[in-house]
């Protein structure tokens, strides 16, 4: 392998920022002398996503530049050094802004020691206090201190919170009462009655004091008339306390009842089921006679409708399908999904057959157009079709179908014809001429030419588009091999264990190995030895060597 590994290098000058130029997980160092303010003495290493092929992120991991800062005893304070503890974790100084730990000097505040003094006596700013003197302290002063507290109209009080007692009193309907360590205060009560004031036929009144509380509470009768007026000029009132509202049908012509379920009240108005008219009905819009029979008898003579007839129903019959003959003098319009013709011969004089011609849309509508029959195939009965499908916009032919709407599928039946003249033909899985003409398609798999004799010629330039698959051996008649420009090596054998390289051009290949480590090239370093590595040289060219070298930054 190889015997020196070398990584990228700054060998002259200084530089304020890290390298830009290396990869993720490429170390880089700068050896010029090391400051605080410059980047020597130092080691990098690319990290994060590769932009370009140079690393997002570099990282500062060490160098000789921070080694240099652990340059003194262990425990002894060393000016522009690091802080290394001794072994009973100990420093000789330690100096923190205005803030000297240390026996004496120093240009900060000196600590020299810590004070357990409840009075504070003898303190001095080279003293620390404990927690404990401080508390001491602290507590012997409160309690010699008052509670001054002040009331509305600028009123003053205060409490010696060692011997006095801070008192809350009660003014006007309010009662204050102290127990243990709790204080309640407490709503006192009026003259009210406790309950509830009013109901459906009586409305509260209240009477509040000055505080805004309640002194008096009573209730006044509710009385309301509804006032009924005829189509006449007679009227009444209802008393809503004391009376009911009562509404009464009229026989044979309208009927009247009243339910109630929960707290709903319900009112029905109809008409009875044999209806009693006495003089002339008159009907401006429809009729509707409902599920039995109506019938027009007349004594003599047509019945005659003088406006159009519009007869609505599940079935119209229209005379004996036996013996009456139905004549339509004019234009039969049939409106439906479905119009069955039962007759032995149907005659149409028309030579057109018009199928679909209301369409107005250029939208389809997925439903095929011709003509559906059925037929007896000597154990069921099969439904046919043959017209048009709209899918494919081809005339088709099916002799056996599953019926579930007008839209028929494949697969479509055999049809026999005599000469057929067309442009194109659709065979099978064979289309000839049809996507354009001199071509050849499959519908679907793939296209298999199988000769008889074992070989298929091809008399003119064979051009080929797509993917070219061949499972067999391709030999080349001009005894050369695939020329690089074709995408080959140029080569017809090659050395044992050797590299494939390409000459400057590019337009030939030559064989990297052992007894020829770079051919025709200047940075060749002469035969390869064990170990050695394929890299390419300064000058771009691939070479064999023993060192790898990162370059510069």
């Amino acid at each position: 392998m190889a015997n020196l590994t070398r990584i990228k290098i700054l060998t002259t000058g200084s530089t304020t920022t890290a390298p830009s130029n290396i990869k993720t997980g490429e170390l880089a160092y700068s050896y010029v002398a090391g400051t605080q303010v410059n980047n020597g003495d130092r080691l990098y290493i690319g990290t994060g996503t590769e932009t370009g092929g140079v690393a997002s992120s570099v990282d500062l991991i060490g160098g000789k530049y921070f080694t240099g800062l652990l340059d003194h005893v262990h425990g002894t304070t060393t000016a522009s050094s690091a802080l290394i503890v001794d072994a009973q974790k100990h420093v000789t100084e330690l100096n923190i802004g205005a803030l000297a730990l240390e026996a004496s000097g120093g240009t900060g505040q000196v600590v020299t020691a810590i004070s357990t003094s409840t009075t504070l006596s003898g303190a001095s700013n080279s003293q620390l206090a404990t927690a404990l003197a401080i508390k001491t302290y602290v507590d012997t002063e409160i309690t010699a201190q008052d509670l001054d507290f002040g009331g509305d109209n600028s009123s003053v009080g205060q409490v010696d919170l060692d011997s006095q007692v801070f008192a809350i009193s009660g003014a006007t309907g309010i009662t204050t009462a102290a127990s243990g360590q709790g204080l309640t205060i407490d709503l006192d009560d009026t003259a009210v009655t406790p309950g509830s004031y009013g109901s459906q036929t009586q409305i509260p009144t209240f009477t509040v004091d000055q505080q805004g509380r309640l002194t008096n509470a009573a209730v006044v009768a509710v009385a309301t008339a509804l006032t009924i007026d005829s189509d006449g000029v007679a009227t009444e009132d209802v008393d809503l306390l004391t009376d009911d509202l009562k509404i009464i049908g009229t026989t044979n012509e309208v009927n009247t009842a009243v339910t109630k379920s929960g707290t709903d009240v319900t009112l029905q108005v109809g008409l009875p089921n044999d209806v009693t008219i006495s003089n002339d009905l008159t009907v401006t819009t429809d009729l509707d006679v409902g599920s039995s029979n109506f019938t027009v008898a007349g004594a003599t003579g047509d019945t005659v409708i003088a406006g159009n007839l519009n007869v609505n129903g599940s079935a119209i019959n229209l005379g004996n399908g036996l013996t009456d003959n139905v004549v339509i003098s004019g234009n039969l319009t049939v409106q439906g999904t479905t119009t069955t013709v039962e007759s032995t011969t149907v005659t149409i004089d028309d030579p057109v057959i018009a199928l679909a011609d209301n369409t107005t849309s250029n939208t389809s509508d997925g439903l095929d157009r011709g003509v559906r029959f059925k037929w007896g195939t000597g154990s069921a009965v099969a439904t046919g079709f043959f017209g048009f499908d709209i899918q494919t916009e081809r005339f088709v032919f099916t002799k056996d179908e599953t019926v579930s709407s007008d839209d028929f599928t494949a697969p479509w039946s055999d049809v026999e014809f005599g000469d057929i003249y067309a442009t194109g033909a659709d065979i099978g899985n064979i289309q000839v001429g049809i996507t354009g003409d001199n071509e050849i398609d499959t519908v679907s798999g793939n296209l298999v030419l199988d000769s008889a004799g074992g070989t298929v010629t091809v008399d003119d330039n064979l051009s080929v588009t797509g993917t070219g698959t061949i499972t067999g051996q391709v030999t080349l008649s001009d005894g050369t091999g695939l020329r690089v420009s074709e995408g080959g090596t140029g080569q017809r054998s090659f050395t044992g264990d050797a590299v494939m390289i390409s000459n400057p051009a590019g337009t030939a290949m030559t064989q990297l190995d052992s007894s020829n480590p770079v051919p025709n090239n200047t940075d060749n370093p002469g035969a390869t030895t064990n170990g050695d590595l394929i890299q390419f040289s300064k000058t771009g060219v691939p070479i064999v060597t023993d060192i790898i070298d990162g370059g510069t930054y």
